[in-house]
């Protein structure tokens, strides 16, 4: 929770309490620079492998590298930053969402290989499970 006191913005709240969001943006700070490097980096390589075109990893990429520094910033702010636990629920539900419409388009949208179908469903689950955790995280904080 936030409070303004003097003009500023202080953290409410134990240390305790944001000990779960903090871990949470971690993970999915982490996991996305993951994927943003895999994404930037290997996109040609990944088109063949999965389905999906070489654009649609490059702007992966880029959002990906954007919001994981966010994410970080977040987790290893001394204030438990709130919006960027909100903002994050939401991008991930978003992510989910979009996962899921990739899955369901099947190849009207993208000719997804195997794998690339794996790759789609498995990043779904990963965000819908950040994002639970986020949630939570934020319900602890206040």
């Amino acid at each position: 929770m936030v409070d303004v006191q003097g003009g500023r913005l202080s953290a409410v709240g134990s240390a305790a309490n944001g000990a779960l969001l903090r871990l949470s943006l971690k993970l999915d700070g982490s996991v996305s620079g993951l994927v943003a490097a895999l994404s930037l980096l290997g996109a040609g390589t990944l088109d063949a492998l999965l389905g999906l075109p070489v654009w649609l990893h490059w702007a992966q990429g880029a959002f990906l590298a954007v919001y994981a520094v966010g994410l970080w910033y977040a987790a290893t702010h001394p204030a438990v930053m709130r919006p960027i636990g909100v903002a994050a629920v939401v991008l991930n539900a978003v992510w989910a969402v979009g996962c899921a419409a990739i899955l369901a388009a099947g190849a009207s949208w993208f000719p997804l290989t195997p794998l690339g179908g794996g790759y789609v469903g498995f990043i779904g689950i990963a965000v819908v499970v950040f994002g639970s955790m986020q949630y939570a995280g934020l319900r602890r904080v206040g």
